[in-house]
């Protein structure tokens, strides 16, 4: 079944009855795994989404596509729902997985487990999106990048739930800077949050000032070189340009999160090398794509950093957001010693 426009919210929030699943799909990955998490939460309540379900890829059924009819009806050993999720990078087994949608959907009593399918943008020819909108049982739902004014809607709600305002100038210049990307977004507000103290000043307001010291895009030019001295090893040119920045009134959480942010597309692209793409061509398919003036510097930084050495960094990142989010956290200190720890890393690993 189709469900668009309004409809999706109220979707998630109640799933009709007899629901199987759904697939979720769209240029905005963010945004379909947002939605993917508030389905799981209705849909299958007592499933750790984490621990709990049945992965799959689409992979793994290139060869073996019944295996995900296998998984559907295999039965729960400890009782309970069971939950599959088909998590689809390509088509290559699109025609057998829509064969077996209409087959879930035709025959619900055989179905043991509940299906979310997590997957990027499908045009109406998809093969698997044509099975989904057709069926009775599984429901279809497109997730496209907001517009500019739910956004900005979306960032009002979102800090004054917590005791913040945002001026109508701060929003104009924010709002172009979040466009195209859910998970961009939710993050980069998460971050101004911290960086107004979560509200604990009454009164507080985002103003332009704000935006130009912390948002992503707004103080990039001075960013970037710093998160690509940390990741290359330069240590000097790091500890010069870091200085600069701080003297410069650049925010260290700003810091922080652009290189968190930079590490995760890095862990994105690292993983498609290991499906088999080039370091080109897994950087040139992220969305929002790389800019063309910093591709070469990422593919070097692809090459540099395997897959594990970037999980180990992306796991000191968010070990330092925890810090960072206790109250008198020095955040000059905790960013200084994360950018320089990963830059003596890259160094030894340059000199290996």
């Amino acid at each position: 079944m189709k469900i668009t426009g309004a409809r999706q919210d109220r979707f998630l929030s109640q799933p009709p009855q007899g629901l199987i699943g759904a697939l979720l799909f769209g240029p905005d990955r963010g945004l379909v795994k947002a939605r993917s998490a508030a389905l799981i939460q209705t849909l299958a309540p007592d499933v750790d989404p984490a621990f709990g379900a049945t992965v799959l890829t689409s992979d793994d059924l290139v060869t073996d596509p019944a295996r995900l009819m296998d998984e559907m009806s295999a039965m729960s050993l400890l009782g309970g729902t069971r939950l599959v999720r088909l998590r689809l990078d390509h088509e290559r087994s699109g025609a057998a997985i829509a064969k077996i949608i209409k087959q879930i959907d035709a025959e619900p009593m055989r179905v043991e487990a509940k299906l979310v399918i997590e997957a990027g943008d499908l045009s109406t020819r998809s093969a698997i999106r044509k099975a989904a909108e057709a069926a009775k049982h599984i429901g279809a739902l497109g997730c496209y990048p907001l517009g500019i004014r739910d956004r900005r809607q979306q960032i009002k709600d979102t800090l004054g739930d917590l005791g913040i305002g945002v001026s109508n100038d701060a929003l104009d210049l924010w709002v172009p800077l979040l466009e195209g990307d859910h998970a961009l977004a939710k993050g980069e507000v998460e971050k101004m949050a911290l960086y107004k103290g979560y509200g604990a000043e009454e009164g507080a307001t985002v103003t332009p000032d704000d935006v130009r010291a912390v948002a992503a895009g707004a103080q990039g030019s001075a960013i970037d070189p710093i998160i690509q001295d940390a990741l290359s090893g330069r240590l000097d040119s790091l500890d010069s340009r870091f200085r600069r920045a701080v003297e410069a009134k650049t925010s260290p959480i700003g810091i922080h999160f652009a290189l968190q942010r930079h590490i995760l597309r890095l862990c994105e692209a690292s993983a498609r090398m290991d499906r088999g793409d080039s370091a080109v061509s897994a950087t040139r398919s992220l969305r929002p794509p790389i800019f063309r003036m910093q591709e070469d510097a990422f593919v070097a930084t692809l090459n540099r950093w395997n897959g594990r050495a970037l999980r180990s960094a992306l796991s000191q990142c968010q070990t330092v957001e925890r810090q960072l989010k206790s109250t008198g956290a020095p955040a000059e200190a905790l960013t200084e010693r994360l950018l320089f720890g990963l830059a003596k890393f890259a160094a030894r690993r340059h000199a290996a």
